[in-house]
Order: C-alpha cells, then structure tokens, then sequence
C-alpha cells in the first residue's frame, strides 16, 4: 500500500551546514531525519538573509539542498531593515531592555508576507519551526489546517538571562517572569512542541498540556557516520583532556577561560605533561597563562570533531551559564568519553553523578576528578562504558528516530 506523504515546511532559523553550533546541528539533523523518511514526507525549507548579512553563502544554499525538495531564502530590503532597527532603537537605547519575547525583529514585515505566499502556494500538511524568537511568522501566517510544531532548542527566556549581562547585551533590563508569560502564550499556539532538555520538560508541564510536550534529544550522528571506532580500552591518545565550543557562545568563552584560571593550573601541579586540546572557534577568545601555554594547544575550527575526540581521554564542560542542552556532550557521548562537566554543563541530560558522568561546581573537586579519570584507567573504562550505554538508550540516532516516528505515528 502506497503511503501519502506529508508536506513540510520546515523553518530554518540558522544555515544547518557547517553544523559549527549546537543549533546548527539540531536543525541539520531533522533535515536528515526527513531525508530518510522520504517515503513519508516531503520537505521544503524556508530561511531568511537578514540585513545585508551574507548568513547564507551560495555553497551553504547548495549544500542544504541536497537534503529537501525546494529551498526558500528571503532577502531581507530596506523597509525590513527600517523596521528592524526602529524595534532595537525603541526597546535596547530607549527603554533600556532587552528586546522582548514575542518582538518581530527577526520576522519584518516582508519576511511575514513572503511565508504567507509561500504557505499559500503549497499546500503544507505541517510546519515545523526552529526557536521561538525567529519563528513569529509562523503566528502571524493564519494557519487553519496546517499542523504547526516548534523546536524551542531552549527555553528562550532563560537563554535571555544567561546572555543578560554580555556584550551589546549589558546593563539592559529584562523582565523574566513577565517574558515568561509572554513564551507561554505564544508556545501555547503551537499543535506540538518539541524539547531538547529534560530538565525544561519539567518546568513547561506546569504551564503548558503536557500531551504537546515532546522530549527530542539532539541527532549528532552523521549519515555518514564511522561505527568501527575502537573501543576507549584501545585507542591511542594524543590529548588529555578536550574541550570543543563556538566562540559566538559566550557561556563557551566563559566556561574555557574559567578552566584555564582555576583548574588546569591545579592539575598541572599534579601532572605537569598534562596536554588539553581546545576546538572550535571558542579559541579565538580564550586566554591561556605563560606557564601553561606548553600544556594548551588550540585546534580551532575542525571539520571533523570525531578525530580529536578519539584521541582525547577526557571530556570537559565546565560551563557556568547558558541554556538548555549542550550538544557537545551528547557528541562525546558518541565516543564513550569519560565527561566531567558542571551542574550547567549536566542540565537536561541524563546523566547521574557517579555513575556516567562527574559532575562539580566547586574548582578543586573538578580538578581531583579530572586527575582520577587520568590516573585510574579502570575508571575511565567504566565511565566510558556507562556513557556509552546512556548514549546507545536515549541519545542515538535510533533511538531519536524511534521518538520522531512515534511523534508523527509513523510504525
């Protein structure tokens, strides 16, 4: 029997190739879920080009593609971007505040319209939307029959206060528990909404129908993924220790530089040959003491993360802020590495202390634990397997697409 497949038109509030972000690779990995249930769905993909910013380059276009039918890039013109600053000059220099949960910055008035048109040309059986701020146009289409789902990546206020006190950012008021009643209004529109972290599962249950709540962890497995890894016991290291994170993230730049002051030097102390590999573009920001600068080497941006982390005996993710899950994580769980992180670093995952994972706040205990990792292989392998085993029951690829199946009642 043939199945009829479902149109969708799926949001993308960010180009999803290179993943070089957490919510680059979230978004790049439904994409590839709906390329392998192309039997079941039919894809088209919306963005937005926003404000002579060259987000999407033409390789970026090509590449994403690849992955759906037809691919839409607004341009934002003039009146949009007249519209957009009046918005940041009336709430940021004004007011003196952030700018709020629900403002149509990123969704100007003739982004709106182009949607419309688009929604109206096709006929669309679901929408589905990537973070709350970029996706209002999705409220403002008039939807009637078509389906509509959001991934919130996070709880978007909470992103706001993390971010409250940080570049351009700084010294501007914000309203939480006010912006949080406007996110649930708006949430509240949605048939469906999908959640990275289980800790914010938790918290919209009291606010929201909990039957709308559904718990996606991130993909992080390529289509292409390499299964014949070795195994921890055998593998071969060139680095302790790693950390890997985008720069733009500055929960990233301030977890790394709070290592750097307050743990490492108390590891070298113990282990002066200790080596840390540091990847991504977070290494443009971080600041490494002369003493340690023999224990530090920066990678940078990388193609390929999986090399480093097989070559690495130990996880870090040692962040003091930020929102909702991190995906650096879920990719060392990939590679069974033994992870240390903090509360922050932990938060939504399911992860217990102890048992897969250490978990600390305080800077001498992260550094012991970090040392007993080093110093007790049959520690590490038992952390690794435990990983391991977290990864394979609720974070793989068969795992998600079992929970995505589930969720659009595909058997």
């Amino acid at each position: 029997m043939k199945t009829t497949k479902r149109k969708v038109l799926a949001h993308l509030h960010v180009p999803p190739i290179p993943p070089d972000s957490g919510s680059a690779r979230r978004s790049l990995g439904h994409l590839q879920y709906f390329k392998e249930r192309s039997d079941y769905f039919e894809v088209d993909a919306i963005g937005c080009q926003l404000f002579k910013n060259s987000r999407w380059s033409l390789e970026q276009e090509k590449a994403v593609s690849k992955l759906v039918n037809n691919l839409y890039i607004y341009t934002t013109n003039t009146i949009d971007y007249v519209h957009s600053r009046s918005k940041s000059f009336y709430y940021q220099r004004l007011l003196k505040q952030q700018l709020p949960i629900g403002c149509d910055y990123y969704s100007p008035p003739g982004y709106v319209r182009f949607a419309k048109r688009l929604i109206s040309a096709n006929n669309y059986d679901l929408i589905w939307a990537n973070g709350l701020a970029t996706a209002n146009w999705v409220c403002h289409s008039g939807l009637n029959e078509v389906k509509t789902f959001i991934d919130i990546h996070d709880i978007a206020v909470k992103n706001k206060l993390a971010m409250k006190n940080y570049g351009h950012r700084k010294g501007l008021k914000f309203d939480y528990d006010r912006n949080f009643r406007e996110e649930i209004r708006l949430l509240d529109q949605y048939d469906a909404i999908i959640i990275n972290s289980l800790d914010e599962i938790t918290e919209l249950k009291s606010h929201l129908i909990e039957s709308k709540l559904h718990w996606i962890p991130h993909l992080v497995e390529n289509l292409e993924f390499d299964y014949k890894f070795p195994s921890y016991w055998n593998r071969r290291f060139t680095y302790d220790l790693m950390f890997i994170g985008n720069g733009k993230h500055i929960p990233n730049v301030e977890g790394i530089n709070f290592f750097l002051s307050k743990i490492l030097p108390k590891i070298v102390c113990q282990k002066p040959d200790v080596k840390l590999a540091i990847a991504g573009t977070v290494c443009q920001f971080v600041q490494v003491d002369s003493s340690l600068r023999s224990n530090v080497e920066c990678l940078g941006f990388i193609d390929n993360p999986a090399d480093v982390y097989l070559r690495s005996r130990v996880m870090l993710c040692p962040l003091l802020n930020g929102a909702g899950t991190k995906v650096k994580l879920q990719e060392a769980m990939v590679y069974g590495l033994p992870i240390v992180t903090t509360t922050v670093g932990a938060s939504g995952l399911n992860f217990m202390n102890g048992i897969n994972a250490l978990i600390t706040d305080d800077p001498d205990v992260y550094a012991e634990e970090v040392l007993r990792i080093l110093n007790q292989p049959a520690l590490a392998y038992e952390l690794s397997t435990a990983i391991n085993k977290t990864f394979e029951g609720d974070y793989s690829n068969t795992a998600v697409y079992t929970k995505l199946d589930q969720l659009f009642g595909i058997t």
